[in-house]
C-alpha cells in the first residue's frame, strides 16, 4: 500500500490533537502503517554484518510522537510524524511532518544513517503558516532505536525561517492490538442488529452512527449523488466502483492544505460495536488510483489504528461475516474535511469478507458476491 506520493496528516493532527497514519500515501506523510519489509532480507537486530558492523532492526513504517495541542516554547516542534519508506543496511529515507512554534506546519524529506540502534537523520523541507506561504526548514537529529524496534528517541536541533528550534521527541510505531487471525475455512456470519435505512438507497441509518476521528459529523446529511456498484476486496487493497468515480461528471479533486497532491474521494467503514454504529473516513484515493487500504484481514490496524483519534474503531478487526457498512465521500475526510462538493454515496451493508471477495450492488442491495 505504499506509493512515492504520500499523504500528510499534519494539518488535522494539530486541530484534532491526535496522532497521525498506512499505506495510504499521496503527499508528505501517511496515515496508516506501511509494510515493514526492507530491501532484501533483513537480519535480526545485532547480527554482525560485513566489515564487523551490526545490522539495525527494520524500522520501515510510520512513527508518530504524542500529540500536543500547544508546544512548551516557540523554539520547539511537536506532533512529529515520520514515514520511513525505505531502508538498507546503513541508510534510511522517507518523509516527515511536524508543527513548530507559532503554528508553523512543516514537511520535509528525510535521509539518514543507521549504525546498529543509532540513527542520524537530516530533515530538509519547508513550512507554512498564515502570512508566510513558504518557510525553509532544516533539522538534524541523532537518535536511538529502543523497545525492540518500536520506540525512536530523537533529540533534534535546527533552524526555520522563524529562528532556531531544538528539543527531544519520542516516537512510536502504531501497534496492532493482536495479530489478525487467519480467515476460517467455513465462516459463520456474526449476528448483527438489523440496519435501518437513512435514505432511499442506504443500507443503514447513517444518522444513528457516531462519527469519530475528526471526519465531518454531519456526513449523514450530505446528499447522496452517486451509487456504489461494485467492491473488490483483495490482498492488494480495496477497489470500489461508483458512478461519480470517472467520466465528465466525476467528483472533483481537492488538494488539502499542506499537501503535494490532490485527493478525489474517501472510503468510510461503518461498524457496529456494542450495539452502536461507529464510522470514520478510512482511506483516501486520488484520481486514477485503483486500489488502496491493504488486505481486508488487516483493516483493523491499517485503517483506524490510534485510540486517541478513532476511539472504539481503533485496532478493531471486523469478524468474518460480520455486517459492515461502506460508503464514499467527495474529497478528503480522513481525520479532516477538505472538499469542493459535500456529496456522498449510498451506504452498502455486506458480510465482511475477511479473506477477500467481490460484491456488486444495485440501489444499495447486494446482487452478487464472489
Amino acid at each position: 500500500m505504499v506509493s512515492s506520493r504520500s499523504l500528510s496528516l499534519l494539518t488535522v493532527l494539530a486541530l484534532a490533537a491526535a496522532v497521525g497514519a498506512c499505506g495510504f500515501q499521496h503527499s508528505t506523510s501517511t496515515l496508516a502503517p506501511s509494510s515493514t519489509s526492507t530491501t532484501g532480507a533483513a537480519a535480526p537486530a545485532g547480527t554482525p554484518a560485513a566489515g564487523g558492523a551490526s545490522n539495525s532492526p527494520s524500522i520501515v513504517g510510520v512513527w508518530t510522537s504524542s500529540v500536543s495541542a500547544t508546544l512548551p516554547a516557540a523554539s520547539t516542534c511537536g506532533n512529529f510524524q515520520y514515514q520511513i519508506a525505505s531502508q538498507t543496511a546503513n541508510t534510511i529515507a522517507g518523509t516527515f511532518t511536524a508543527v513548530c512554534g507559532n503554528g508553523l506546519t512543516v514537511s520535509a524529506s528525510v535521509n539518514g544513517q543507521l549504525n546498529g540502534t543509532s540513527v542520524s537523520v537530516t530533515m530538509d523541507g519547508s513550512g507554512s503558516m498564515p502570512g508566510i506561504p513558504n518557510c525553509t526548514f532544516k533539522v538534524t537529529a541523532n537518535g536511538t532505536i529502543e523497545d525492540n524496534g518500536n520506540t525512536l528517541n530523537l533529540p533534534y536541533s535546527g533552524t526555520t525561517c522563524l529562528g532556531p528550534v531544538h528539543g527531544t521527541e519520542v516516537l512510536h510505531k502504531p501497534q496492532p492490538a493482536s495479530a489478525p487471525p487467519a480467515p476460517p475455512t467455513d465462516p459463520t456470519p456474526v449476528p448483527q442488529p438489523a440496519p435501518t435505512p437513512s435514505g432511499p438507497s442506504d443500507g443503514l441509518d447513517l444518522h444513528s452512527a457516531v462519527v469519530t476521528g475528526g471526519s465531518p459529523a454531519d456526513v449523514a446529511n450530505w446528499p447522496i449523488t452517486t451509487q456504489i456498484t461494485g467492491m473488490d476486496f483483495g490482498g492488494g487493497g480495496l477497489r470500489i466502483d461508483f458512478s461519480k468515480k470517472d467520466g465528465p461528471g466525476r467528483w472533483p479533486d481537492v488538494v488539502p492544505p499542506g499537501w503535494d497532491g490532490p485527493i478525489q474521494y474517501t472510503v468510510w467503514m461503518v461498524e457496529n460495536i456494542g450495539g452502536r454504529w461507529y464510522t470514520s473516513g478510512g482511506v483516501e484515493y486520488w484520481y486514477g488510483l485503483d486500489r488502496q487500504g491493504g488486505p481486508p484481514w488487516e483493516y483493523g490496524y491499517n485503517w483506524y489504528y490510534s485510540a486517541p483519534v478513532w476511539g472504539p474503531l481503533a485496532n478493531r478487526q471486523p469478524g468474518n461475516g460480520e455486517q459492515v457498512g461502506f460508503f464514499v465521500t467527495a474529497g478528503d475526510q480522513r481525520v479532516k474535511d477538505a472538499h469542493i462538493v459535500a456529496e456522498r454515496s449510498n451506504v452498502v451493508v455486506l458480510p465482511f469478507p475477511g479473506g477477500g471477495g467481490y460484491f456488486t450492488f444495485a440501489n444499495g442491495r447486494t446482487l452478487r458476491l464472489r
